[in-house]
């Protein structure tokens, strides 16, 4: 019995050391909190301007992101590209103003085409607005085409 006893534990010792620690994170382990090292990437050119009024500015680093963009408080326009990981040159331009926010670039996704059902419908609404007929998606009564509400009998005279 004592010779099972000591192969069970010896087992159960076996089993734990075979499995790695956790590392621990938190105050317990300085280590955890060390920043990666990261390579400097370098910045090839890099142009500001602001006057107050407008501003502008552009840059492109050495791995081969640049962006550019120029703006009054009113008008906002610019444009980024990168290379993706997988190797494909992405670019975005995009306008921000009164409109809102334009972005386009070849990697956005664009719109399915409209069914045609959709198509017929929209140019229906667009037609009878023309002609003044609006419908407001609202349930509007008319007062004049219902009938004059009846009494129930036990209040009939």
């Amino acid at each position: 019995m004592e010779f099972y006893s000591l192969m069970a534990i010896s087992l159960c010792l076996s089993v734990v050391r075979a499995f790695p620690q956790r590392q621990e994170r938190g105050f317990s382990n300085s280590a955890y909190y060390q920043p990666a090292q990261v390579s400097q990437i370098p910045i090839l050119s890099m142009d500001v301007k602001n006057d107050g009024e407008a501003y502008q500015f552009a840059f492109e680093t050495g791995n081969k992101i640049a962006q550019q963009e120029a703006g009054d408080g009113v008008r906002t326009q610019g444009s980024y590209a990168y290379v993706a990981p997988d190797g494909q040159k992405v670019s975005m331009s995009y306008v921000a103003d009164a409109e809102g926010f334009r972005p386009q670039g070849s990697h956005m996704p664009v719109a399915p085409p409209m069914p045609e059902a959709i198509r017929k419908a929209v140019e229906q609404n667009l037609a009878d607005e023309a002609r003044g007929i609006v419908d407001d998606g609202q349930y509007h009564e008319n007062p004049k085409t219902l009938p004059a509400p009846a009494l129930p009998p036990k209040y009939r005279v």
